[in-house]
């Protein structure tokens, strides 16, 4: 089960990155009659800044955009090729052609793909997305989230910098997980930046990647639970190429990045890679009660705050998860 979860989160990233980096879309199965999804679907994705190239055989244009007739018609990369399935499609062929020009993911909308399709993009490493809608998929994790700005008209908006916690606790890739566990647990908090041996950042560590990775002391023994953390490395466990927000970046840009990854906690580095300090949520909380300027609203925070039975929320739900 820990290692369903795991996989999931890691293929959640992954697509993630995909949507990030995505500009230039291929679209076939479109229909040009707007009563069909895949009509407004695509006029979202144009909405969006997306390039929309539909493959449409025997159409000039739809939404006021030429047509192709085939994928090998379009010129230059193709980051995703989406397909509306249909009937009169050979899904093999749209794969080859996808194959062909290269194309970095294939989007099966709304459907899954037969497993001679499977086989040929995972043969090619191009990454395969089923029964999921692109366009809700894009809004979800593309568009930024309201953000309320930290900035006022008497006070620009603060840098990472000027928030984070400098010289953060770090391990190393080769460490033992249950050495990061006892680091972690003795600084008492939840995030762990791993570095090369020049302190450069790779990789982050969460109390999230440690409970998927921990043995449960319902099936093994005390010594048993901690051979396994011994023998077990960081490397085995935490997320490498993480997110990371540079030092002199806007607040603002480290919270769009938290909330779009629900992540509790961005690592800070230099323009050379060198970690540099680490920005949790409550870092931002502290900033956005420094510009408060009410002070019954500080002095009633101060006084007590509500508890998780109160509120009905775990408090580790504020880390994102």
């Amino acid at each position: 089960m820990l290692g369903r979860e795991s996989s999931r989160y890691l293929v959640e990233r992954q697509r993630k990155e995909i949507l990030e980096r995505a500009r230039r879309i291929a679209i076939v199965g479109l229909r040009p009659e707007p009563i069909f999804k895949s009509y407004g679907r695509t006029e979202k994705l144009i909405e969006y800044g997306l390039t929309i190239l539909p493959v449409i055989p025997r159409c000039e244009s739809i939404l006021g955009i030429s047509c192709y007739h085939r994928l090998q018609d379009i010129a230059g990369e193709i980051d995703v090729v989406q397909v509306y399935p249909d009937p009169g499609l050979d899904l093999i062929d749209v794969a080859s052609e996808a194959i062909r020009k290269g194309a970095k993911a294939f989007w099966l909308e709304d459907n899954e793909a037969p497993k001679a399709v499977r086989n040929l993009l995972a043969e090619s490493k191009i990454y395969l997305i089923e029964d999921e809608s692109l366009e809700s998929e894009y809004r979800k994790h593309c568009i930024p989230p309201p953000c309320p700005s930290l900035a006022t008209k008497d006070k620009p908006s603060s840098r990472v910098s000027e928030r984070m916690t400098r010289n953060p606790v770090t391990a190393k890739a080769q460490d033992s997980i249950r050495d990061a566990i006892e680091k972690m647990q003795k600084g008492h908090f939840r995030h762990l930046p791993v570095v090369d041996d020049k302190e450069r950042l790779i990789g982050m560590l969460s109390d999230r990647d440690l409970r998927l990775i921990r043995p449960s002391s319902a099936f093994v023994s005390y010594e048993q639970m901690l051979e396994q953390l011994t023998t077990t490395t960081v490397e085995q466990a935490a997320v490498f190429s993480p997110l990371a927000v540079l030092h002199d970046a806007p607040l603002e840009e480290a919270a769009i990045l938290m909330l779009r990854w629900e992540v509790g906690a961005l690592p800070v580095i230099s323009g050379d890679a060198h970690l540099v300090g680490i920005l949790s949520y409550s870092d931002l909380l502290k900033e956005l009660l420094a510009r408060s300027n009410s002070a019954s609203l500080t002095g009633s925070l101060l006084q007590r705050a509500p508890t998780p039975l109160e509120t009905g929320l775990r408090g580790d739900r504020l880390d994102g998860e």
